[in-house]
């Protein structure tokens, strides 16, 4: 859970009370020091809202060579091997939720990184026609921020439908699809192509617009502050005219 405890009151009013009272929280975490933080939902909303389970770290996942991300639009910022565990982690929280509850109860599914530092946020149906120009049902799109792009799509936080869910988080299944076409091992860049060829079948809506800013709360006190480029305004500007 990293720095979720120091992080959580930001989420709490940036995000999740815009969504209370009929918020539920599905959280599969490592069973570590940190993981304790995740304790303090259940005083706010109640055991039958809030789900956790706990692992250890798998050590049998595949190992990417490191020649796969040599040619990445950005450097990445960890190991292959902690890449991966990211990527198997939101596969194994999405199977946890789908154990869990009924899917199909669900009509926005939220995915955020629990050591997010949150700086602003609108909730999406407020402004979601107009803004988005959404003219196909809710359920299969995904909205994710309009900045911190990195060559690909924003990872670190998004908001979706329940038929969109399951493309966005199961990602994992398809990285070794991506990079036999030549895709760089990449965070973002493994997702874009994830949502892009899901896209062009039909099955999700991609809309790279979401009014948030937020930094990243490090273990160590740093903070990563948000990363703004002039191709996001430019792309944001493009797409919400």
């Amino acid at each position: 859970m990293r720095t979720f405890a120091k992080c959580y009151p930001t989420q709490k009013w940036q995000i999740f009370r815009h969504y209370e009272p009929d918020i539920h929280f599905f959280i599969s975490c490592c069973d570590d020091p940190q993981a304790d933080g995740a304790k303090r939902l259940y005083v706010d909303y109640g055991n039958e809202n809030v789900h956790i389970e706990h692992y250890q770290d798998p050590t049998d996942l595949p190992v990417i060579p490191d020649e796969f991300g040599t040619f990445a639009p950005y450097a990445n910022a960890t190991t292959h091997a902690k890449l991966m565990l990211q990527h198997w982690g939101n596969k194994k929280v999405w199977d946890f939720f789908c154990a869990s509850a009924d899917r199909e109860s669900f009509d926005v599914i939220i995915r955020i990184r629990p050591d997010l530092w949150i700086h602003r946020f609108t909730r999406p149906d407020h402004y979601i026609i107009d803004l988005y120009h959404i003219d196909s049902p809710w359920p299969k799109t995904v909205l994710t921020p309009w900045w911190g792009k990195f060559g690909g799509v924003n990872d670190r936080l998004a908001i979706m439908g329940r038929l969109a869910a399951p493309i966005y988080f199961n990602m994992f299944d398809s990285i070794h699809s991506h990079l036999s076409l030549g895709c760089p091992f990449h965070p973002e860049t493994l997702l874009a192509e994830t949502l892009s060829l899901n896209a062009r079948a039909g099955k999700v809506i991609v809309r790279n617009t979401l009014l948030t800013e937020f930094s990243t709360e490090r273990m160590d006190g740093s903070r990563r502050w948000a990363e703004i480029v002039t191709s996001d305004m430019v792309e944001f500007i493009a797409a919400t005219r």
